[in-house]
């Protein structure tokens, strides 16, 4: 079907290219720019063909601006080499150097100026259709390349506007007759933990051969673990956007109409807590989500880095041990870990590099079995970063539970052809299987 969709815009390849036949004397500028300005997003939209089987669409966009510098170039260091970089330049410059060193063809014909400039009147005004109507071919992408990444783009920008513009300014009603079954002054702690890039298939409880969860097994029957959950996104802001929201698939409206998990533990009278070692997501629909927090900090402004021992999750602990002793009696405390997030040998310090050799059952190239063992050392740090918080809430007393999943999932060489590295718009079982473990106070 793509290459259908390629075939049908060669007509207005060709149709752009005749102008030249009317001015001659501009034939080198122009043949330049032409191959210039519609070369680059074919081959931006070859790229994410052969990362994740697809074209280019709005949840493309999605990734890349709700991202940053740094996770970008920790993605691109990951999925693009510079060998294929240098190719891709190589191919985007090298014809305008070779048109730039043909001969200029000589023609003067009056008949052939007139039908250049209907050509160009006619192309132009087939692009400008092209790109404001939409020429869409299946699955409701735009045909020609450039402007199947304009249009996406747009729409995303009216898109992403509009949903963080509402949930800013929609004063949601607050939370009305929340019946709590536990006495007024009980001391209630509850603890939602959301882990990062965590892929169920590499936990020791969903049947992986390595021990990626010795510390949550040493607490025993005390955490349940729970097997088959999947994320409905392999991106997360728009997980994010579910799971602090009461929308689902069905009522995605309830994300504007009903406020969030944070308005609902904030109305009920608990101290809320959004401890975050996530990159500031600034100006993002999670920003409006958890603004009505009494307590946010974000701990990671630097841990991106790839280079750098920055923003490990265990420096949430001392003050998570903190603030579920002081404050009130009734508090929920939020945790977005930074979890197995690229790169993953920087989410975890050296005394835990544990893993090493071949995984039972596979043969991977040493390249790839490296970034295997790092991986699955930044989901036993995380294991152990998860029994730490539990150890901690066990001593506070009262009624308390920790709940600890991810938001999505991680393809770590885990498909059928053991290609593919990371998570994206196109998600697959790797990248939506997810942990889902809780605990209780007796």
């Amino acid at each position: 079907a793509l290459a259908k969709d390629y075939l049908r815009t060669l007509p207005i390849v060709a149709l752009v290219s005749l102008p030249v036949l009317a001015f001659p004397s501009v034939v080198r500028p122009y043949a330049i720019a032409v191959h210039l300005v519609f070369a680059l997003p074919l081959m931006l939209e070859l790229g994410h063909v052969h990362l994740y089987g697809t074209r280019v669409g709005v949840n493309t966009f999605y990734s890349v601006f709700v991202s940053n510098v740094r996770e970008t170039r920790e993605f691109l260091s990951q999925n693009v080499s510079v060998i294929e970089l240098l190719l891709v330049l190589s191919a985007w410059l090298a014809p305008p150097f070779a048109l730039s060193h043909l001969p200029v063809p000589a023609w003067h014909s009056a008949w052939a100026h007139a039908i250049g400039c209907l050509v160009a009147a006619a192309c132009a005004a087939a692009f400008v259709r092209n790109l404001l109507r939409g020429d869409h071919g299946k699955d409701g992408y735009v045909l020609n390349p450039f402007s199947n990444l304009a249009v996406n783009y747009f729409r995303f920008r009216v898109l992403y506007r509009s949903l963080r513009d509402q949930i800013a300014r929609h004063a949601a009603p607050p939370f009305a007759d929340i019946v709590s079954r536990l006495p007024a002054d009980e001391r209630q702690t509850y603890v939602i933990v959301i882990g990062e890039s965590a892929n169920s298939m590499h936990h020791r409880y969903c049947g992986y051969s390595r021990e990626t969860n010795a510390f949550t097994d040493a607490l025993g029957d005390a955490v349940m673990r729970f097997k088959g959950v999947r994320s409905p996104f392999a991106q997360t802001i728009p997980v994010l956007e579910r799971v602090l929201t009461f929308a689902d698939g069905e009522h995605p409206e309830l994300m504007l109409t009903k406020g969030s998990v944070v308005d609902y533990f904030h109305d009920a009278g608990f101290e809320v807590y959004w401890l975050s070692n996530q990159y500031a997501l600034d100006d993002t629909a999670i920003t409006a989500m958890t603004s009505h927090a009494d307590v946010s900090k974000c701990y990671n402004f630097g841990g991106m880095k790839r280079f750098e021992k920055a923003g490990l999750d265990g420096a949430m602990l001392p003050d998570f041990r903190k603030f579920i002793r002081s404050g009130g009696r009734k508090k929920v405390l939020f945790l977005h870990l930074i979890g197995s997030h690229s790169a993953y040998v920087n989410r975890y310090p050296d005394e835990f590099r544990h893993f090493s050799g071949q995984v039972p059952g596979r043969e991977l190239s040493p390249s790839k079995q490296a970034l295997v063992n790092a991986y699955d050392d930044s989901i036993r740090y995380t294991d152990w970063v998860v029994a730490e918080l539990i150890r901690a809430l066990s001593d506070v007393g009262g009624a308390s539970y920790l709940l600890y999943f991810s938001d999505h999932g991680e393809d770590i060489y885990d498909s059928t052809d053991a290609r593919i590295l990371g998570h994206g718009p196109l998600a697959n079982e790797p990248m939506t299987s997810v942990p889902f473990m809780l605990w209780t106070s007796p």
